[in-house]
C-alpha cells in the first residue's frame, strides 16, 4: 500500500454480477464464497482534495465524498431491490472479506472505525439515499432483503454493524 493521507473508508456493492468488478472503488470483493480481491485503481489518486482538479483521475466512488477516501465494494446485487437481493445476493463470505480489507486498510492509514462508512450513509447525509423514484443509493444499507420499507435508520444500522466489525479486527501496529 502506498504512503500518503486517507481519512476515511466508504463500503459498497457494484450492483452487478459476483465477478465484475470496476475501477470506480480502490477494491473489489468478487466471488460470492472463495472471495477474492482485487485491486482496482491507484490509493495515491484520492491522496489529494480531487475537487481542485477533477480532470486528473481518481476512483469516484461516493459522489462528493472521493477527496482523501478510499472506496471499497462488494461485487454483488445485480438487479437487487430492498425485498430482493436478486440473483447475486451479498454474501457471508463477502462480507467478512470486505471487513477484513477495511480493518487492514484502516490500521495501515490509521483510521479509526468512526471514520468508515457505507455509500448509503454518505447518500443518506447529502440527501439522496433510497430505492425509490428520485433516490439513487442504498448501498449498503440492509443486509438481508425485506418486504419492508426501506427506512433511513436502517443506514446507521447498517453502518454500525460494519464498524463494530471492522472495529474488532483493526490491529494497530506497535
Amino acid at each position: 500500500m502506498p504512503d500518503g493521507e486517507v481519512r476515511s473508508i466508504y463500503l459498497h456493492w457494484t450492483a452487478y454480477g459476483y465477478d465484475e468488478v470496476f475501477a470506480a472503488y480502490h477494491f473489489c470483493i468478487a466471488r460470492p464464497d472463495d472471495v477474492v480481491v482485487h485491486h482496482t485503481h491507484d490509493l495515491r489518486e484520492n491522496m489529494r482534495d480531487v475537487r481542485r482538479d477533477p480532470a486528473l483521475p481518481y476512483a469516484a466512488h461516493t459522489s462528493g465524498r472521493n477527496s482523501w477516501a478510499l472506496g471499497i465494494s462488494i461485487a454483488a446485487m445485480r438487479g437487487a431491490t430492498p425485498s430482493d437481493f436478486g440473483p447475486s445476493p451479498l454474501t457471508v463470505a463477502q462480507l467478512d472479506g470486505m471487513c477484513e480489507v477495511a480493518a487492514t486498510l484502516a490500521a495501515f492509514y490509521g483510521i479509526d472505525a468512526a471514520a468508515i462508512r457505507t455509500h448509503a450513509e454518505a447518500a443518506l447525509a447529502d440527501g439522496y439515499f433510497g430505492a425509490g423514484p428520485g433516490h439513487q443509493r442504498w448501498d449498503i444499507a440492509r443486509l438481508r432483503p425485506s418486504p419492508a420499507p426501506l427506512e433511513p435508520a436502517e443506514a446507521t444500522r447498517a453502518g454500525d454493524w460494519f464498524r463494530e466489525r471492522i472495529a474488532a479486527l483493526i490491529v494497530r501496529p506497535r
